[in-house]
């Protein structure tokens, strides 16, 4: 009994630590009023579930991407055309987007999993530039001028406010239902055969894994979430064009990944909340006198991680001293042989 105790404890306590983040979150756009801080915030949820997708396909599956923004700006055009077209409500122009950039993704990299390592980095980044190209030549996507969405009065049917504040609280329930999901798969079956695959493929293969099939939803997946993304980046926006989908949109969304711990669901989060508002303030404040501030910051971040901290900040503090005093000071965590204890209880129980 002392065994469940304390691990009952443990669980509240880290329900009301998870429950207090929640709740300054919940209650920033009720105590911050400058638009500037809430679409520093926006963009940090948007970019964060952007990585987070990316994070299933290179840090979860060990298949380094950079074409999501590619993906992203798709799914963005897909709803876009759909509204702009059609009439269609943009809630539902959401899930054709989502599945039209998971047939995409999976029709286009099925017969590309033969590859492995930088030959699968550079058919992602010729994939992203080619759907680039696609877009600025053709008539149906408005060439390089792009598509804008209607304006009008504020409504949740149309997806569509002058305020901030909607988008802020509609980005934080994305990023969070977004990581909720990524954990469930980090603890699936699903999961341990990916980062199976991640650590050798072809052991993978041999204890009965199938490397193609689960790479395959990997992808699609990934391409889903970033199709999202794209949907609601264009609905906070209101316009989109083929600049959404350059290189560098896909660099931005491997940074907070990297910097955060690519081998964590949580990093890209954690990456998110530090990256994207250090690049905001440094565009703001410096960028009259030395312009792509921003992006010369995220090289150099990024070759420092890399150098002193390859894996990531949450690496870092999973064996760091702060999360043994969170832990047993705040957490009252017991060792793992109680949790161990607690399970076996649980089994003989049920059997």
């Amino acid at each position: 009994m002392d065994s469940r105790k304390a691990v009952r404890t443990y669980r509240r306590n880290l329900a009301i630590v998870l429950g207090i983040i929640l709740l300054v979150f919940l209650l920033i756009p009720v105590t911050v009023k400058s638009p500037y801080v809430l679409n520093i915030f926006v963009l940090v949820f948007y970019m964060s579930t952007l990585s987070m997708a990316w994070n299933l396909l290179g840090g979860m599956t060990g298949q380094n991407s950079l074409g999501h923004a590619a993906y992203m700006g798709l799914g963005a055009y897909a709803c876009c055309l759909m509204v702009v077209k059609t009439g269609a409500n943009p809630w539902l122009s959401a899930i054709f987007g989502m599945l039209v950039v998971g047939l995409v993704a999976g029709i286009i990299f099925y017969p590309c999993f033969i590859l492995r390592g930088p030959y699968f980095t550079l058919v992602s980044i010729a994939f992203g530039e080619s759907i680039r190209q696609v877009i600025i030549n053709s008539e149906f996507f408005g060439r390089a001028s792009g598509v804008g969405l209607p304006f009008g009065a504020d409504s949740w049917g149309q997806f569509r406010f002058g305020s901030k504040v909607p988008y802020y609280y509609v980005g934080l329930v994305m990023m969070i239902g977004v990581y909720l999901i990524m954990k469930r798969i980090d603890r699936s079956k699903m999961g341990f055969a990916l980062k199976t695959i991640r650590e050798d493929e072809d052991a993978a293969a041999a204890i009965g894994i199938n490397p193609t099939k689960y790479k395959i939803t990997a992808v699609v997946l990934s391409a889903m979430v970033a199709g999202l993304v794209g949907f609601f980046y264009a609905s906070y926006i209101r316009y989109i064009d083929p600049e959404l989908m350059i290189q560098a949109k896909s660099t931005e969304s491997v940074l907070p990944a990297v910097v955060g711990g690519a081998a964590f669901v949580e990093g890209p989060i954690v990456g998110g909340l530090i990256m994207i508002p250090l690049s905001e303030i440094l565009r703001a404040n410096f960028s009259a006198i030395l312009p792509g501030i921003n992006m010369l910051m995220y090289a150099v971040v990024l070759i420092v991680v890399i150098r002193f901290r390859p894996t990531g900040i949450l690496g870092w503090y999973m064996s760091s001293k702060l999360k043994v005093f969170i832990d047993t000071k705040i957490l009252r965590k017991p060792p793992v042989e109680v949790f161990e204890e607690v399970e076996m209880m649980d089994r003989v129980k049920e059997a």
